[in-house]
């Protein structure tokens, strides 16, 4: 008998990433899950416990709590979002993409458009809503820069959503305000519907370029940005991100939102919310972040290892040597014979074969070990 069931759910593959984590050994390093290994702070634990000891646990509002979703907006909002009325809190950025596809896109007429690389969960939400996808290669010659004229060109009839992370994952690249610029322009002068461009903002709070980080939340009003305390703050189990928009988006994706999920439970977010109003705990981990990615950038150096050089998140990609250019048998070769994991390039697109993703949220001690091991299958390789 065949199984019943959602075929568009049956048809998307397990996540990658996970099966590479799930395949570790306890002498593994770990340069494969994005996931910080540093500890929360745990003063904004306490303040959300001293509320629940007055308060219990109360069903919070379906958008959020309105003094949290109030000081997201003054902190991420930008020009365009200036309100509680433009947030949503969810649970996890995750979510937040799922909603954004759920609710602003119709199945029977829309598509949307991704960059290759990109991040394989942009695409899985579309997937399973039915939605048409588009890809624009990126270039590995110029370590996958986001150009705002290659993203309007590849633009078609139908494109109603654009899909793309800055600082992205897995490239580590930001996008140039130049460019923000450029696309909102450029989309701003086309002519039928407004293209909604989701910004999968969630490493926004570890970004390395020269020039304070910009957001398409500026310049842009149909953009819609993904904010999350769990890369940043050492909160991934919490679970706790938002989605920040115009008021008719957001308002549609609060409507997804409470028939799916209801509201994100009142203890993530007080927790969120003690954060927030010391916005300086956002970045209270940047300057080891920082410290990581110099550690990265002089080891791959010393080791004549070729790295994209990140300008934000803590991810790296890996150039493979010719002989391993199949980066999903360069990966299980590494985790097989040098007990090291990684996630191979083709996982995130065709344009990212031959590379590795390289997370370097590890502790320092195993950043060097993995890439001296790296390197060693590297001299074995060549």
């Amino acid at each position: 008998m065949n199984p019943s069931g959602n075929p568009l759910l049956a048809a998307i593959k397990p996540s990658a990433i996970r099966a590479m984590h799930e395949r570790k050994r306890e002498t593994s390093i770990d340069l494969g899950m994005g996931q910080p290994t540093l500890m929360p702070a745990i003063e904004p634990f306490g303040e959300a416990m001293d509320w629940v000891r007055d308060n219990g646990t109360p069903y919070a509002p379906n958008s959020g709590l309105p003094e949290l979703r109030e000081a997201i907006a003054r902190i991420y909002g930008g020009y365009y979002n200036p309100t509680a009325a433009n947030v949503c809190a969810v649970n996890g950025s995750q979510e937040g993409i799922y909603l954004a596809v759920k609710a602003l896109l119709d199945p029977r007429t829309d598509e949307a458009l991704l960059t290759d690389p990109t991040y394989p969960s942009y695409g899985r939400c579309c997937d399973l809503e039915g939605i048409k996808l588009r890809t624009v290669r990126q270039n590995s010659h110029d370590g996958f820069a986001l150009s705002a004229d290659s993203l309007l060109d590849a633009l078609g009839p139908a494109t109603r959503m654009i899909i793309l992370g800055s600082p992205a994952n897995p490239t580590a690249t930001v996008m140039d305000e130049r460019e923000l610029r450029r696309l909102a322009r450029g989309l701003l002068e086309r002519k039928g519907p407004p293209v909604w461009v989701v910004v999968d903002e969630v490493y926004r709070e570890l970004t390395f370029t020269a020039k304070p980080y910009a957001s398409l939340l500026d310049h842009y009003p149909h953009a819609i940005a993904l904010e999350s305390l769990s890369k940043s703050c050492a909160l991934t189990g919490m679970r706790i991100g938002f989605v920040i928009g115009s008021v008719d988006a957001v308002s549609a994706m609060v409507r997804a939102h409470a028939l799916m999920l209801m509201s994100v439970n009142v203890f993530a977010q007080h927790v969120a919310l003690a954060i927030v109003r010391e916005p300086r705990r956002l970045r209270a981990h940047f300057d080891w972040y920082s410290g990581q990615r110099q550690l990265l950038i002089d080891t791959a150096a010393r080791l004549h290892l070729k790295i994209l050089e990140p300008q934000g998140s803590f991810y790296t990609m890996l150039a493979l040597p010719e002989r391993w250019a199949n980066s999903e048998a360069a990966a299980d070769h590494l985790l097989e014979r040098y007990d090291v994991v990684t996630v191979p390039g083709s996982v995130f697109g065709e344009a990212s074969e031959g590379y590795l993703r390289l997370t370097w949220s590890a502790q320092p001690a195993d950043v060097v070990t993995g890439l001296e091991r790296i390197a060693e299958f590297w001299t074995n390789a060549t």
